[in-house]
């Protein structure tokens, strides 16, 4: 139901005020500074430290991926912009009688579909009937540049957490052990 509700957003015909929204990625700069010099995230809470550990640890993959990711985000193609909602994740939805309905619209944009498709499915023949109801085919080359797209943007704003000023509570916890596993996961 999510992805056929996505393929009647990205059928509908753009209002003017929705913007191009590329696979940039905010940040990328610093992060890859801070996986240089992981040092300057200096010492401002309890996580500061092992997140610097964690950087001087992977540091040479984060750089390589941040940079496929440069490389492959100035390679897309986005002549196929639709109206994109740009986290369609469960957490963003409302479950009416009808089916689904999205929230927080705060991130929408024109782009290609690949920019929602990628966290809702990777089966084969969902995205085969999304084919079919929307005439495009989903580019797994796409699919997987909005994923690394995600990691990349959590790893950012965790590392920026962690280099300001922060305490240890249950959020904090929660962010840290899940940098650990997206570091080790762009290891691979």
């Amino acid at each position: 139901q999510v992805l056929d509700t996505l393929a009647r957003l990205h059928g509908r015909t753009p209002p003017a005020e929705i913007r191009p929204t590329p696979p940039s990625l905010a940040g990328a700069d610093r992060l890859a500074e801070l996986t240089v010099d992981p040092g300057r995230i200096g010492d401002h809470g309890p996580f500061a430290e092992p997140t610097a550990e964690l950087l001087a640890e992977h540091g040479g993959a984060l750089r390589a991926r941040l940079d496929e990711f440069g490389r492959r985000a100035d390679e897309a193609d986005a002549s196929r912009a639709v109206p994109t909602h740009g986290e369609p994740h469960p957490g963003n939805l409302l479950w009416r009688e009808s089916g689904p309905l999205f929230v927080d619209w705060d991130t929408v944009g024109l782009a290609v579909p690949e920019r929602d498709l990628w966290l809702v499915t990777d089966d084969p023949d969902e995205l085969a009937r999304y084919a079919e109801a929307t005439g495009h085919r989903p580019d797994p080359a796409l699919l997987s540049l909005y994923g690394l797209r995600w990691d990349l943007q959590d790893v950012v704003e965790f590392v920026d957490w962690f280099a300001a000023p922060h305490q240890r509570g249950t959020d904090t916890e929660q962010a840290w052990r899940d940098l650990g596993v997206i570091l080790r996961r762009l290891e691979r």
